[in-house]
């Protein structure tokens, strides 16, 4: 009797374990989902799924983990039983759907599978706009060709890929058969991380650590990491060798996006073992700065989302003079878009560009592409696609050709012939790039050098735009004017652009300021249409304060004079005042009889310190006929902001402008402020500290 109680007790105990397996399973698979343990959540939902199927978010994970795993056919049965025989409402199970189908190159099917997840979706869902982009990626596919007659394309398997990331190839200048790279595979040092920096073992990643390679005769061998001194408990990655490889700089950082870089001298054996020294040149990791290319020991290229660019990550430059490192530039809206353009290199020939960019035009993420420099005509060629193979629908980046030409690596995510995240691959080029011997002085800084080293600026004149009303503000001839404004301000990324509006007496004062600004926004809006960031248009309303000729002339209307005040001048400006190009703005020419000062008066308060008493911020117009009391009235604003700075006065000295702010109060206008200016550029009181020196006024202003 005792024994069998103890059979049908174990009975019921497995029974009951039994029952509650799936919950576990479920339960388990569902957190390690959530957690982006692919891996984990896969197989204990797989499990769930054989002991109790039919459940649709189950499927739905299993497929989207799959997909996140690079098991393309696995992901696409799951995905549409769920989307098409479960009929699922959720709208991701249709995008994870769609990125399979286009990791596939199955254009077609990836094009409506992403236009169902946008009919399920509405305007601000999160994916919305990477589908919309995504559907152009497809269009380009559909287009595109494949390079197999140009290269062949080959993962480097499993003795140097894993499933977590590999990425920035490194071939050695020294060594053909070496290759650099980093990882954060699971035997990075320090363990599992989080963004700080400590350890974390349930949500935390393992951060990247510098490996290398050798290959023999039968592949690849194991990699080998870095030493203790170079691998940390933070990230770090191998960027480029100079000095003839013996000079290695690498980054270090608690993410990959803001840290710190090193150099590192080599031993004689091309081991890096010594104390590194920070880099101190043109580019500022901690403020994300980022994937540089040394061309040479003087000459770096690198991505970053600094002001002055044209959105997204740009493509920067600097050279090295005499040591010392000059302000990078921007290398043009032929290279950068309102995307990210990223991993720079530059051939030997020092005019052939290689980048990645994921802007639309692509097949995927992002897509290598490839450009020239014209030394004629000092420009980039519209940049080329690298065709299907090198690139992929996934992303792919970080290309580097091997010393030789014959060869590339490069970094992709892609879905198919991938070991889990990013892999390395190689690229055989069926006939090398032609590569000089040496790396050389490179031709398309020639043009950053002649301007260092002599006086004389590139010379740029812009006409005055006129109107007799909104209507014809962008006229035809208006418009070929603001092509010119607009292509300045591509060329010159370190300028603002002032649109300065002026009319006639057409009517009252508060009027004409009004009228004035609400032009200066049209302009401003073809200005950012055109690709010119918000943030470098300044709106000016001038009114009719400052005429450049009479609108009355011995007691009656001068019809020419009005013409020629219903003017907009569009000028760059820096704070410093050294433009950085010889510009012209060109005026109209007035007859001694017919001229009127106004105009000269403006620009000089353009020049160096001045004040004024900014009388009111509205969003509508001010109808005080208080407003007429007083002289050199402007209305500012910033493009986009909607906020109309009413303006009074211009001195030189602060004790002067405190005589007209004190006016100001007393005509109603009980929030007037003193602002200042340098240039013709608003500056505030932090600012105005570092310019003390040169305007010794400001110290008072700074007080308050």
């Amino acid at each position: 009797m005792h024994k069998i109680t103890i059979i049908l007790f174990f009975l019921f105990c497995c029974c009951v374990l039994d029952a509650q397996k799936p919950v576990v399973l479920k339960s388990e698979g569902e957190k390690a989902f959530s957690d982006h343990r692919w891996a984990e959540a896969l197989d204990k939902l797989t499990q769930y799924q054989q002991l109790k199927p039919g459940d649709l978010a189950v499927l739905s994970k299993i497929g989207q983990s799959a997909y996140q795993l690079h098991l393309p056919d696995q992901a696409k049965q799951y995905l549409t039983y769920v989307t098409i025989q479960g009929k699922s409402n959720d709208p991701l199970d249709w995008f994870y759907l769609a990125r399979t189908q286009h990791g596939l190159l199955e254009w077609e099917q990836a094009i409506e599978s992403y236009k169902q997840f946008l009919r399920r979706t509405g305007p601000g869902y999160s994916l919305r706009e990477n589908a919309k982009d995504n559907i152009l990626r497809c269009v380009s596919g559909i287009k595109s060709i494949n390079n197999d007659e140009i290269a062949l394309i080959e993962n480097l398997g499993n003795k140097i890929n894993t499933q977590e990331d590999e990425f920035a190839p490194l071939p050695s200048i020294n060594h053909n058969d070496r290759i650099y790279f980093s990882s954060n595979r699971s035997s990075a040092v320090g363990g599992k991380r989080n963004n700080e920096g400590f350890e974390d073992n349930n949500t935390g990643h393992y951060c990247s650590d510098m490996y290398f390679s050798q290959r023999q005769t039968t592949g690849w061998d194991a990699p080998q990491p870095f030493s203790s001194l170079q691998n940390t408990s933070r990230d770090e990655v191998a960027l480029d060798f100079t000095s003839n490889g013996k000079v290695l700089h690498y980054f270090r950082g608690f993410t990959l996006y803001a840290g710190e870089i090193f150099t590192d001298t080599s031993g004689l054996k091309d081991e890096y073992v010594s104390v590194p020294k920070p880099f101190e040149g043109a580019i500022n990791a901690f403020d994300g700065d980022q994937a540089p290319f040394y061309c040479n020991d003087s000459v770096v290229l690198f991505a970053s989302r600094r002001t002055g660019g044209y959105g997204g990550l740009d493509l920067w430059a600097s050279r090295r003079f005499n040591g010392i490192w000059a302000t990078a530039i921007n290398l043009g809206p032929e290279i950068n878009s309102n995307y990210d353009e990223t991993t720079p290199f530059l051939a030997p020939d020092g005019i052939t560009l290689y980048f990645s960019s994921n802007k639309p035009q692509g097949i995927g993420g992002f897509d290598i592409w490839k450009s020239t420099f014209l030394l004629d005509l000092r420009q980039w060629t519209t940049p080329v696609t690298m065709g299907i193979g090198i690139n992929s629908p996934g992303d792919d980046s970080w290309l580097r050709l091997s010393t030789d030409g014959a060869t590339a690596s490069f970094a992709s995510n892609r879905l198919v012939d991938n070991l889990g995240g990013y892999d390395l691959y190689a690229a055989y080029f069926k006939e090398p790039v032609n590569m000089p011997a040496q790396r050389m002085a490179f031709a398309m800084f020639e043009q950053v050098k002649t301007i260092e080293n002599e006086d004389k600026m590139p010379e740029i004149s812009l006409a005055a735009l006129y109107y007799s009303s909104d209507r014809d503000v962008l006229s035809d001839d208006n418009n070929a004017i603001l092509k010119t404004a607009i292509g300045m301000a591509k060329k010159f990324p370190e300028v603002k652009l002032m649109v300065t509006v002026h009319s006639d007496e057409s009517g009252p004062l508060k009027f004409d300021l009004y009228a004035c600004i609400k032009k200066a926004e049209i302009v401003g809006k073809s200005l950012v249409m055109g690709g010119v960031q918000p943030d470098r248009i300044l709106l000016r309303s001038a009114g009719s304060g400052f005429p450049i000729a009479r609108n009355f002339l011995n007691g009656s209307i001068n019809t020419i004079g009005q013409t020629l005040n219903k003017r907009i001048e569009i000028a760059p400006v820096v704070m410093s005042g050294n433009l950085p190009m010889d510009f012209k703005l060109e005026r109209p020419v007035v007859n001694e009889l017919m001229a009127a000062g106004g105009t000269g008066r403006l620009d000089e308060q353009y020049n160096g310190l001045i004040y004024r008493v900014e009388m009111a911020v509205a969003r509508q117009v001010l109808t005080s006929d208080a407003l007429g009391l007083f002289t050199d009235l402007l209305i500012e604003s910033d493009y986009g902001v909607g906020e109309y700075h009413y303006l009074a006065g211009a001195e030189r000295t602060l004790a002067a402008i405190g005589t007209i702010k004190k006016d100001v109060i007393a005509a109603g206008f009980t929030t007037a402020s003193i602002v200042a200016y340098i240039n013709g550029v608003r500056i505030n009181r932090a600012e105005a500290v570092g310019l003390i020196k040169k305007y010794p006024d400001l110290a008072a202003y700074i007080r308050g």
